[in-house]
């Protein structure tokens, strides 16, 4: 189990650095192909709308035969797009790349938290926030990539084949040591799925997504054009929030152990609304960058919790599927998130569309109750 607790964090990893790597240098593509912030917020919808695909295409994969041959394609797809994002000549090639990196992001998405659950249920323990801590590292590491690259001056195209080639290789090597689920559970079907769970923890997601990917693709372009960062800070922005994630997701899984996921959900709400409210308040770069780490801080643990909740709640032959379709409020949340927030930022000054995860993760309080008190351990 040792080794399938390591591939299944490799996925976590792998997704966390291949979206920092692409998404904190849209400022790149930006000058490069003389995109316009409305731009930059179509590219965001369309990529949400081929997730939610890529998400449901996963869960049938999964279905017909397993979350871990649907996971290792996913990511070799992911591999696949991030060079062809690079080496796009035109807008034109450049949809076409983030297409295919949005189908290959929703499926992984939604298999690395199949892979997730399923482990944490072996287990028998909480294990979800320390897997999408994984994801957070992978941020750290991918907006440190890039932040060195736009140093250096690496060509896009290089940079990106790097990622790709990486990718790939790490999601080969992986693969046959992740979870076979239908070992565990050979009768996996769609037929008995209560649809209560999935729709509120669904709404968990959503909103919470709604605001982490509005921050994750904006925090870049938010402290370049509305408070005048240098390019090297640029991408600290992202780090930040990730680091503040990183924090909460590691330290997650022991506080939920000690007092519960009901509670952890509350504090983690207040904590993320007291970052927001910085961030629309910070008068120049790096006061932004600490808000953006205080707001993940606290809301860096409530999609795991979500997951894992969902875990919980619905009968495991049906768990695949499940975590599937929940994920749809995912992108769902990314078009309200990124979409919203780019519509606010067309129209004035980036600082106030940051007032929409402000707005949202307040709302968070009123799903706490489905969230269990406690949380039962077995090892």
């Amino acid at each position: 189990m040792a080794r399938t607790r390591a591939a299944t964090s490799v996925a976590f990893f792998l997704q966390g650095f291949v979206f920092a790597a692409i998404v904190t240098q849209m400022p790149r593509n930006k000058e490069r192909f003389g995109l316009t912030d409305g731009d930059v917020t179509v590219v965001l919808v369309v990529v949400a709308l081929v997730c939610g695909v890529g998400s449901v295409v996963a869960g049938l994969v999964a279905q017909r035969w397993d979350s871990r041959v649907a996971l290792v394609g996913a990511l070799a797809l992911v591999g696949v797009a991030a060079p062809l994002v690079g080496a796009a000549s035109s807008v034109a090639w450049l949809y076409v790349a983030f297409v295919v990196y949005g189908l290959g992001l929703g499926a992984v998405d939604a298999t690395m938290n199949m892979q997730g659950v399923r482990v944490q249920a072996v287990v028998g323990r909480s294990l979800m926030t320390g897997f999408h801590g994984l994801w957070s590292v992978g941020g750290i590491v991918g907006a440190g990539y890039a932040s060195l690259a736009a140093h250096l001056e690496v060509p896009l195209a290089a940079d990106l084949l790097l990622v790709g080639l990486g990718t790939v290789v790490a999601a080969l090597v992986a693969g046959p040591h992740l979870l076979a689920s239908r070992e565990v559970d050979p009768g996996l079907r769609a037929e008995g799925l209560p649809w209560r769970p999935v729709l509120v923890f669904g709404a968990v997601i959503l909103i919470f997504y709604a605001a982490d990917t509005g921050t994750l693709t904006w925090s870049s372009v938010y402290l370049d054009d509305a408070l005048g960062a240098s390019a090297a800070v640029v991408p600290l922005g992202y780090a930040a929030y990730q680091a503040g994630a990183l924090v909460s997701r590691f330290g997650g899984d022991l506080v939920v152990r000690r007092h519960g996921a009901r509670a952890v959900v509350t504090a983690a709400v207040v904590l993320g609304t007291i970052g927001y409210l910085a961030v629309v308040l910070a008068p120049t770069p790096w006061p932004a960058v600490v808000a953006f780490g205080l707001a993940a801080l606290g809301t860096g643990v409530l999609a795991p919790l979500a997951f894992a909740a969902l875990g919980e709640s619905v009968p495991a032959h049906t768990l695949d599927v499940a975590i599937a379709r929940m994920n749809l409020a995912n992108y769902v949340g990314a078009i309200l998130g990124g979409g919203v927030i780019g519509v606010v930022a067309e129209g004035g000054d980036l600082r106030w569309a940051f007032v929409v995860p402000l707005a949202l993760v307040p709302l968070l309080l009123l799903t706490r109750r489905s969230f269990p008190a406690r949380t039962v351990t077995t090892g």
